[in-house]
């Protein structure tokens, strides 16, 4: 499995470059940064009364989310096209290699770079979690880190995806950009834009939200990754609350956490299996 080896000199390249150790303090302050406002200022708390796990993560989900798809965007966006940008890659080629290797090589060896930042940025909170809060949850971390790192593996594969279509280092950050503006902005308003134009381009409001709507509100990765988390980490009920309630009746399994994580799987393989054909095809 040659791939295990492109991983691993990837990785390394990342230590050596100062990637990890930079994107590695970036999570840390973001996280104990959080950790210490949630249980020092009461206003930040949506639950008043006492600190505990469950609400910490409320509150981290929106900006660990933001700082992932940022964070994949300066970590994994130029790993295929910077190599081919200065020709390293037919050099990386020339060893028992194929394009298959190089793609997951970079996906696993990026991974593992924001991977251990998220790892070591979470461990370094749960002192704080453990010292100030007044109750601690072990399931709720450990579901929200694990949650959290296929996140970072489906960005992760998506900038890859990005990187392997191009040859250029440059045009490969527009890319990742121009998906992060996409996936994180204007995606927002893809359901109300559909509902728009189903309705006869009419802004009136049907008394029962369509399932299709409904579905369109979880299905770019982050999305998909708050309705996972709220949906595991809630009673069950999470997706329709967010969903304001509109569809009624029970939630639907389209809705359900379990479909959420299914949409993160379909973004993982999707985008990468177009970037691998492309960059199968590619004149090096």
């Amino acid at each position: 499995m040659t791939w295990v080896v492109v991983a691993r000199k990837d990785f390394a390249d990342a230590r050596r470059s100062k990637a990890l150790w930079g994107t590695t303090a970036l999570f840390v302050l973001l996280s104990v940064g959080m950790a210490l406002l949630y249980a020092t200022v009461p206003a930040v708390r949506v639950d008043v009364g006492e600190t505990s796990t469950l609400g910490y993560l409320t509150l981290l989900l929106a900006a660990t989310s933001l700082f992932v798809s940022i964070a994949a965007i300066v970590v994994a966006a130029g790993s295929i096209a910077r190599e081919r940008d200065s020709g390293s890659a037919k050099l990386l080629l020339g060893f028992p290699h194929s394009r298959r290797d190089v793609v997951l090589g970079k996906l696993l060896g990026r991974t593992a770079v924001l991977g251990v930042a998220l790892l070591v940025g979470l461990a370094a909170t749960l002192v704080v979690v453990l010292v100030l809060f007044d109750s601690f949850s072990p399931v709720d971390y450990a579901l929200f880190t694990l949650v959290t790192l296929l996140l970072v593996l489906v960005y992760v594969g998506i900038m890859v995806a990005l990187s392997a279509t191009t040859g250029s280092g440059g045009r490969a950050m527009a890319y990742g950009i121009g998906a992060f503006v996409a996936l994180e902005l204007l995606a927002d308003l893809l359901p109300t834009t559909a509902l728009f134009v189903v309705n006869g381009f009419s802004f009136a409001s049907p008394e029962t939200l369509p399932g299709w709507v409904a579905f369109l509100n979880v299905v770019t990765p982050t999305a998909a990754y708050t309705n996972a988390l709220a949906w595991f980490l809630g009673d069950g009920s999470a997706a329709a609350l967010a969903l304001g309630g509109a569809l009624g009746g029970p939630v639907p399994f389209y809705l359900t956490g379990w479909a959420s994580v299914a949409v993160l799987l379909a973004w993982l393989v999707g985008p990468l299996a177009l970037g691998y054909r492309a960059f199968a095809r590619a004149d090096l």
